[in-house]
C-alpha cells in the first residue's frame, strides 16, 4: 500500500484476510486492481486468481511471488495474471510502474472488447450483406443481412455453398476474380446472383484481400449489396427513353405519310378536276367565238349544264379532305356524335358491324381531351382492321365518378400479352401517351380467339397543375 500510494496518493484500500471477504468483493463490485501473495494463510494467489478472472474477467491482477520462484509467475501468467513482482524489498519499487501497465492493458482490453461490441452489432444490423471468406471461396463468416439477401435461413446453410457459385454468369464470375488477383481488391463490380429459391437478383459487390505479412491472402472480406430495384428503374429509363426515340420517329413517318397521301389526294383529285374544268371553259371560250359566227351555241349549252356538277365534285373532295384532318362533326356536334359518324363510316368502309352505347349524352369535355379520346378511338378502330379479324364491335361510352370511359370490345383473335406490353407497338405506345398527358390511362386486356377489349379512363377536368403546365 505505500509503494502504490506514492505514484496514486488517493487510492482506496481493502484488505482481505479470508475467503469470504473475497466473495463478498467479488459480489458486491468489481474493484480497479487486485494484488495478492502467492502465499496466503487463508489461500493461495493461483486460487484467489482464478476466482476474480472467473468473476471479473477484465479486473488486472498482480501478484507477489517468493524470490526466484518464477516458476509460480508462469503458471499464474496462463491463468490470467497481469504482472507479477518478485518479493523482495529492492523489487518493491517495481510495483507502481507493474500497477500503471496493468490498468492500461486493462483499458485497452475494455476498448477492444467494446469496440468488438460495437463491430458485432454493426455486422448483424447493417442493412448490407457483410461476409468473410477463406482464399477457396468458403464462406467463414456473414452477417443476417447476407443470409436474408440470399434466402437462407442460417449461416450453416449458407456455409454449405462456395462463395463463387451464387454468380449466375461464369463470364462475370471470371472477370470478378481477375479483378481481385490483379489489385488484391474489387469496388463496385455489378453481377447478378442466384438466391436459394432460384430468383436472380442483381448485386453490387466491394471485396478486399486479407493478407498476411508475408503477403500471403488469409481471407477475403467484402459486402454485397442488392440493386435489383436499382436495376429495374435503369432498365424502365432506358426502355422509356428508346420508346420515346421509337414514338419521335413513328410520329415523324406518320406526319410524312400524311403530307403524302393528302399531297396525293389533291393532285390527283383537285387538281386533274381543276384541269379538267379549265379545259372546258377553254372550249366553250372557243365555241362562243365560233358561234358569234354561227349562231350555233347547243353544243357548249351543254358543256355549261355539266359545270355545276364539275364544280359540287371538287367541292365534295375538298370537304372530305378537310373531313378526314379534322372531322367538323368533333367541334360542331361534340364527341359522342363525332364517335357515331366515325363508327358508321368504319362499318361502311370495313363492313364489320358496329354497336354503341352511350351512357353520357351531355359530356363537358374540352377540346384538348375530346380530341384524345377521338384520336384514341380511331387508332383503336385502325388496330382492329389491321389485326383482330373482328366481324362485330362494341363501343360503349360512360361517364362515372369523375371520369369518362371509353370501352372498344370486338370479337377477333385477342392479342397476347406480350402483344400488348410490346414496347414497339408504337400504336398502342401512342394512345397510351395521349391519355398519360391527361392524367388518364389506356389498358388493353386480350384472351386468345375470345377478342380484345381496349379501355380508356379520362378525367373529365384536368387538375390544376395540368392546367398551369
Amino acid at each position: 500500500m505505500r509503494e502504490v500510494r506514492r505514484e496514486f496518493p488517493d487510492s482506496q484500500f481493502q484488505q482481505i484476510s479470508q475467503v469470504s471477504e473475497l466473495h463478498r468483493i467479488l459480489e458486491l463490485g468489481r474493484c480497479d486492481l487486485m494484488i495478492t501473495d502467492y502465499q496466503l494463510r487463508w489461500s493461495d494467489g493461483i486460487t484467489v486468481l482464478l476466482a476474480v478472472k472467473m468473476r471479473w474477467p477484465e479486473c488486472p491482477v498482480i501478484m507477489f511471488t517468493g524470490t526466484g520462484n518464477e516458476e509460480v509467475a508462469v503458471q499464474a501468467m496462463k491463468a490470467g495474471l497481469d504482472d507479477y513482482v518478485l518479493k523482495s524489498p529492492r523489487h518493491y519499487a517495481r510495483l507502481p510502474s507493474a500497477v500503471h501497465m496493468a490498468l492500461e492493458h486493462a483499458r485497452q482490453r475494455k476498448a477492444r472488447r467494446d469496440a468488438e461490441s460495437r463491430y458485432e452489432s454493426l455486422f448483424d444490423e447493417v442493412p448490407v450483406g457483410l461476409f468473410r471468406a477463406s482464399p477457396d471461396g468458403k464462406l467463414m463468416d456473414a452477417n443476417p443481412s447476407l443470409m436474408e439477401m440470399l434466402g437462407y435461413a442460417d449461416l450453416e446453410t449458407l456455409q454449405r455453398r462456395r462463395a463463387l457459385k451464387f454468380f449466375t454468369d461464369t463470364r462475370a464470375r471470371r472477370r470478378f476474380l481477375d479483378g481481385l488477383r490483379q489489385a488484391g481488391e474489387v469496388r463496385g463490380f455489378e453481377a447478378q446472383f442466384r438466391r436459394s429459391d432460384g430468383k436472380a437478383i442483381w448485386a453490387e459487390v466491394n471485396v478486399r484481400a486479407i493478407r498476411d505479412a508475408r503477403k500471403r491472402v488469409q481471407s477475403c472480406e467484402g459486402s454485397l449489396e442488392d440493386i435489383t430495384a436499382r436495376k429495374r428503374s435503369e432498365k424502365q429509363l432506358k426502355d422509356s427513353r428508346e420508346q420515346l426515340r421509337a414514338l419521335a420517329a413513328y410520329l415523324q413517318s406518320v406526319r410524312e405519310e400524311e403530307r403524302t397521301r393528302i399531297a396525293r389526294e389533291v393532285h390527283d383529285e383537285l387538281g386533274q378536276a381543276l384541269t379538267g374544268l379549265k379545259m372546258d371553259i377553254a372550249w366553250m371560250e372557243k365555241k362562243i367565238i365560233e358561234a358569234s359566227h354561227k349562231e350555233d351555241v347547243g353544243q357548249f349549252e351543254e358543256k355549261l349544264r355539266e359545270l355545276p356538277g364539275r364544280v359540287d365534285a371538287i367541292i365534295g373532295a375538298v370537304r372530305r379532305i378537310a373531313t378526314d384532318l379534322r372531322p367538323p362533326v368533333l367541334d360542331d356536334l361534340g364527341l359522342v356524335a363525332a364517335i357515331e359518324w366515325q363508327m358508321q363510316e368504319f362499318e361502311r368502309r370495313t363492313g364489320i358491324k358496329c354497336e354503341f352505347h352511350c351512357k353520357a349524352r351531355y359530356l363537358e369535355l374540352d377540346s384538348e381531351r375530346a380530341t384524345a379520346v377521338f384520336r384514341i378511338f380511331q387508332e383503336t378502330l385502325t388496330n382492329i382492321v389491321r389485326h383482330a379479324d373482328a366481324t362485330n364491335v362494341t363501343i360503349q361510352l360512360e361517364e362515372f365518378g369523375g371520369r369518362l370511359n371509353l370501352e372498344v370490345r370486338d370479337n377477333g383473335r385477342g392479342l397476347t400479352g406480350g402483344e400488348v406490353s410490346n414496347t414497339r407497338s408504337l400504336g398502342l405506345l401512342g394512345m397510351r401517351e395521349r391519355a398519360t398527358m391527361l392524367d388518364g390511362e389506356v389498358n388493353i386486356i386480350g384472351r386468345r380467339g375470345k377478342g380484345t377489349t381496349v379501355g380508356v379512363r379520362i378525367p373529365l377536368h384536368g387538375s390544376v397543375d395540368h392546367a398551369k403546365k
